[in-house]
C-alpha cells in the first residue's frame, strides 16, 4: 500500500494542473498584469501560454503514470512540481497584487507540499542510475549550473560595482530580477552540487540529479516559448537566446531520457525498502 504522503504527492497532480491552468488563462484573458511593464506582461503572458499549452498536459501525464509507483515517472512529476513552485514564487512577490492572488499562493502550496512528500518516498528507495548515465548526467549539470552562473553574474556584479540597477531591471521597473534570485541561491548550485555526487555516485546525487533534469527541461523550454509569445507581441526577444534555450531543453531532456534509462524497471507500488539517503 502507498505510504499517505506518496498518495497525497500524486493526488494533487491534477488539482495543480486544474490551478496553474485557470491562472494561465486569467493571465492570458484578463487585465491581471495592467500594472505590469510592457516587457514584464509580456514575459508573464508568454509564461501562461507555455503552462496551458505544454506544463498542465506534463503534470496530468506524470500523475497519472505515478500512481501506480513508477520510480521514474515520480522522479518526472517531481521536476514539474519543482518547476510550478519556482514559477510561482516569481507570481506571487513579483506581479503586481491582482484577482489571481490566491490562486497564485494556493498552487505555490500544493506544489511546494506534493514536492516535499514526493522526495520523502522517492528517498526512501532511490534506484541507482548506471555509471555512463551517471557521468552524462552529472556533468550536463555542472555546465549547466557554471553557465548560467557566470552569465547572471555578468550582468549583475557589474550593476553591483557600478552601485546601479542593471538594464533589465529598467525594463521590468522590479526591486530585483526574481529569476537571478532564485538561480544564484538554490537552483544553480543544486545543478552543480547534483552533478558532483552523480560522479561521487551518491545516492541522494542519483535522486536529486534526474530530478533536476526534468525541472530544467520544463524551466528551459517556458523560456524558449515565453520569448516566442514576446516577439509575437513586439516585445524586444533575442532570436539567439529563443535557440540557445529551446536547444538546452532539447540536450537535457535527451540527457534524462539517458539518465533514466540507467534506472531498473520501476517497481508495482511506492513502497520503502530501497537504499536509503546518503
Amino acid at each position: 500500500m502507498q505510504p499517505e504522503h506518496s498518495r497525497f504527492a500524486v493526488a494533487v497532480a491534477a488539482p495543480v494542473a486544474f490551478l496553474l491552468a485557470a491562472l494561465s488563462l486569467g493571465g492570458i484573458l484578463t487585465n491581471a498584469y495592467a500594472w505590469e511593464t510592457p516587457a514584464w506582461e509580456a514575459q508573464a503572458v508568454g509564461q501562461d501560454w507555455f503552462d496551458l499549452i505544454v506544463a498542465v498536459p506534463w503534470l496530468l501525464l506524470c500523475g497519472a503514470g505515478a500512481r501506480n509507483g513508477s520510480y521514474r515517472w515520480g522522479v518526472l512529476l517531481a521536476g514539474a512540481y519543482g518547476y510550478v513552485v519556482y514559477e510561482m514564487v516569481i507570481y506571487a512577490f513579483s506581479i503586481h497584487f491582482n484577482s489571481l492572488f490566491l490562486v497564485y499562493v494556493t498552487t505555490l502550496g500544493l506544489a511546494g507540499w506534493a514536492l516535499i512528500a514526493l522526495a520523502l518516498d522517492l528517498s526512501r528507495r532511490i534506484e541507482p542510475v548506471d555509471a555512463r548515465g551517471s557521468k552524462i548526467g552529472a556533468w550536463v549539470l555542472i555546465a549547466i549550473g557554471g553557465l548560467f552562473s557566470l552569465l547572471w553574474l555578468a550582468e549583475d556584479l557589474p550593476a553591483v560595482l557600478a552601485n546601479r540597477p542593471p538594464p533589465t531591471l529598467v525594463e521590468t521597473a522590479l526591486f530585483t530580477n526574481p529569476v537571478h534570485v532564485i538561480d544564484l541561491a538554490f537552483v544553480l548550485p543544486a545543478h552543480v552540487v547534483a552533478g558532483v555526487w552523480l560522479l561521487k555516485r551518491r545516492a541522494t546525487g542519483e535522486l536529486l540529479g534526474p530530478v533536476v533534469l526534468a525541472f530544467g527541461v520544463l524551466m528551459a523550454a517556458s523560456i524558449g516559448g515565453m520569448m516566442i509569445v514576446m516577439k509575437a507581441r513586439g516585445v524586444a526577444a533575442e532570436p539567439v537566446v529563443t535557440v540557445a534555450m529551446l536547444l538546452t531543453a532539447a540536450v537535457t531532456a535527451i540527457v534524462l531520457v539517458r539518465v533514466l534509462r540507467g534506472h531498473p524497471q520501476p517497481r508495482s507500488t511506492m513502497t520503502s525498502g530501497a537504499p536509503g539517503v546518503g
